[in-house]
């Protein structure tokens, strides 16, 4: 009966909402592609992934973070293997905690969705060491991604032990389990040219190696033309659309779509219109495309020392659908979840035939997909950057704004298009900017211990030589810190001014001459290295010259703030370290690092290709000021915070944040489509009506409609104002909406109770504010 029941909800939410993978688990499957698709039990499969990494977020929170991408409409999870925290000593392992890979591989199988397992084991991901182990830098005649044997072995085995983990465990789809695909290398392609033939053998060594472990799941190599039969080689990048695979046998794939960018010190904030995002999604599946990855669907937290370099930032939240804290972004999640409906409307079609191309004018195009001769699906696209058009298609005429995608899932209607967003929306760009809906925990300066480090190398593990030591090879990776102590000495009537001159690799440095601080050089994510040049006074006899950091250890307690969200520690009165909740790293941070004031802008437009320094908000500001604390980190009663500062800050001002609401509001025309899911196969729009949809975080409900207005409303999103045409219709949203997780209202004047004659000639919309609380 169980097994019934099981089956009935999985029929169900196959018809109901985007037809998701629900896989039985312990039901084994077979894999393979086709030059259409992956084939997954002898049926072409067209499939939405999202990145989200582990070790970026805790366990308790993993159901969470995939229900969300589950709803959002993925049916694939990928993530990386990062070897460096598997594999800490040679021969040591460790899959604990936020790096239990099978707990997390078992929880995307428990939600029913596939997983894509990246072994790599090269990660890149922007992560400490690209994922290697450190100790891999210290064996004898090792050279990493060449034709090396001490390197190749050492790749070879912990592949191997990998695959072998999740063979145990029962997890690849031929044996009941989530993963339908396997990664080897990374990028590699893109630096192949600078090992020669080394790089060409490694490629097919690589390559033979991952086949010979035996998976039973099709392997992929991204962004690797040369990728041998069988592996697939697939697009990572702003846009795939014109990527074409190696081999007429091999689907086209795209494994990294970058939903943003990633955040570094010293930079302004990137992030991605999603009407752009959509657009290049659409444009993907439109051109052949029938599996696309978002990198990253929740970026997560770089804790501890994992942030790779250079001066890449504490948070990884890669302006995601989902975002650093575990909210759901809007309008982008919610735009993005009707663009998938939308694609798996025409998945039958899309996986029945190659497209058919139909030029419908200057920078105007169709592809169409057929069934029969008769039965059709077709994607309508202008990748214009500026100018809209009406194009005609099968008799019909259709308006494309620049820069969009139309879907007709008949060849007839427009169920979605890319440009048009009718979403729900958050008020701010942060889960904790909106002040109405936080609680602030002002930590008192009182409260705070600190021991202030000497200038300089003490204890038994300073060592001297003659020439400079390099950092990695010193600390091992182990610290961010390495002391370098110099004595001077200057003898009567030699000159006591010198030019100091420093030429570092590293990130930062302070100096200090006689225990004084004399400069602090840093460089910036394009441009690691600096250089130092400063004029200093020496004294007569023996001087000393210490270069690094100065550490001021800051510890106090704090009670945990009542509730089940995450915590944010706000750090903007702090300058540059490290800091510690209850023994748990939350990671770098460096407030006193600005952005450039230039670059940013309003409003950044969609159209157009799309680059990281395109959009960019907060210049003139420190990248991050907030961090990320889990609160599975924290327990009630005293709390122990503990910082390490290197450059002076006012503590008295750290606060700690916690999030008690949400402000969402919509805007909606009579002009917008409908929803895609009004849209039904062979009965087409069974609702004519576009709809205001508005739902809470879960646990959160409506709990009251601030604005609600009809007609030509004025203002953005939690500044919304009557226009002249104004019909006053809260009673009638407050009706449907308080008290409820969700609720929908249709913009209609028949719904609305205004009569038809109302602000005649004049296109209205509806527009409202909501608050949601516990």
């Amino acid at each position: 009966m169980g097994m019934l029941k099981n089956f009935i909800a999985c029929v169900l939410l196959v018809v109901l909402f985007l037809q998701n993978s629900c896989f039985e688990a312990g039901l084994s499957a077979n894999v393979t592609y086709d030059h259409r698709a992956l084939v997954i039990d002898g049926k072409r499969r067209v499939l939405q992934s999202g990145s989200i990494h582990y070790p970026r977020s805790t366990p308790e929170v993993w159901p969470e973070l995939i229900r969300k991408s589950k709803e959002g409409g993925l049916e694939v999870i990928e993530t990386y293997v990062f070897w460096n925290y598997h594999e800490p000593i040679r021969g040591q392992y460790y899959f604990e905690g936020r790096f239990d890979l099978v707990r997390f591989v078992k929880t995307v199988q428990e939600a029913g969705l596939f997983l894509h397992l990246r072994i790599g084991p090269y990660a890149c991901a922007e992560w400490n060491y690209g994922g290697f182990p450190v100790w891999l830098h210290f064996i004898p005649g090792i050279q990493f991604r060449t034709t090396n044997n001490p390197f190749k072995e050492e790749m070879k085995r912990f592949l191997a032990k990998i695959i072998d983990l999740m063979k145990q465990e029962n997890l690849f789809a031929s044996q009941g389990g989530p993963i339908i695909l396997a990664q080897v290398e990374n990028e590699y392609g893109n630096v192949e040219w600078a090992y020669g033939v080394g790089g060409e053998l490694y490629v097919k060594w690589a390559a033979d190696t991952a086949v010979n472990l035996n998976t039973s799941v099709p392997w992929v190599m991204c962004q690797q033309e040369d990728a041998p039969d069988p592996i697939i080689n697939t697009c990572n990048g702003f846009y795939c659309d014109g990527f074409t695979p190696n081999s007429p046998s091999k689907p086209i794939m795209w494994t990294e779509n970058y939903s943003g960018w990633f955040l570094s010190f010293g930079y302004a904030v990137p992030f991605r219109p999603v009407e752009d995002l959509a657009f290049a999604v659409a444009r993907f599946f439109e051109t052949g495309g029938t599996f696309q990855n978002y990198y990253m669907y929740f970026g997560g937290t770089n804790f501890g020392r994992t942030a790779g370099g250079p001066l890449v930032a504490t948070s990884y939240d890669y302006d995601a659908p989902i975002d650093e804290y575990g909210f759901i972004r809007q309008p982008k999640w919610g735009h993005l979840r009707e663009l998938h409906k939308a694609i798996k409307l025409c998945e039958e079609y899309l996986i029945s035939s190659d497209p058919t191309h139909q030029k419908l004018g200057a920078k105007l195009e169709a592809h169409i997909y057929h069934k029969s001769s008769n039965d059709c699906a077709a994607f309508l696209a202008n990748y214009d950057s500026s100018s809209d058009a009406n194009v005609t298609f099968n008799g019909n005429v259709y308006f494309l704004p620049a820069w969009s995608v139309s879907i007709l899932p008949d060849c007839k209607n427009v169920v979605f298009n890319t440009a048009k967003v009718i979403s729900q929306r958050n008020n701010g760009d942060h889960p904790f900017a909106q002040q109405k809906n936080v609680n602030e925990l002002l930590l008192a300066s009182s409260a705070f211990s600190w021991y202030e480090e000497k200038v300089g190398i003490s204890g038994n593990r300073s060592f001297v030589r003659p020439d400079l030591a390099e950092q990695i090879n010193t600390t091992k990776d182990t610290s961010d810190y390495l002391w370098y102590t110099a004595s001077i000495h200057v003898m009567p009537g030699q000159g006591k001014e010198v030019f100091l001159n420093i030429e570092s690799l590293g990130h930062a440095a302070l100096v200090f001459v006689n225990k004084k601080l004399v400069a602090f050089g840093y460089g910036n994510h394009d441009f690691a290295n600096f250089l130092i040049n400063k004029k200093i006074e020496l004294n007569e006899g023996i001087n000393t010259l210490d270069i690094l950091s100065m550490m001021v250890g800051l510890q106090t307690t704090f009670l945990a703030p009542e509730g089940k969200g995450p915590l944010a520690l706000n750090l903007a009165s702090m300058g540059k370290g490290q800091a510690w909740v209850n023994g748990q790293s939350i990671g770098r941070y460096w407030s006193a690092y600005l952005a450039p004031s230039t670059g940013c802008t309003k409003k950044c437009d969609y159209r157009g290709s799309y680059d990281a320094s395109k959009c960019q908000k907060h210049c003139g500001q420190p990248a991050q000021t907030l961090y990320h604390i889990p609160r599975t980190w924290v327990h009630p009663g005293e709390n122990l915070l503990v910082i390490h500062e290197e450059l002076g800050g006012d503590p008295s001002k750290i606060s700690l944040l916690t999030k008690t609401g949400q402000h969402i509001c919509s805007f909606v025309s009579e002009a917008d489509p409908p929803p895609v899911d009004s849209w039904k196969p062979n009965l087409g729009v069974v609702s004519s009506s576009p709809q205001v949809r508005l739902a809470c975080e879960r646990g959160w409900h409506i709990a009251a409609i601030n604005f609600a207005s009809y007609g030509i409303p004025e203002g953005n999103c939690g500044s919304f104002r009557p226009g002249a045409c104004h019909m006053d219709v809260l009673p009638i949203v407050q009706k449907a909406c308080v008290g409820q997780i969700e609720c929908s209202i249709p913009v209609s004047s028949a719904y609305l109770g205004v009569s038809a004659g109302a602000c005649p000639g004049l296109l209205k919309a509806l527009a409202v504010e909501a608050h949601c609380s516990i």
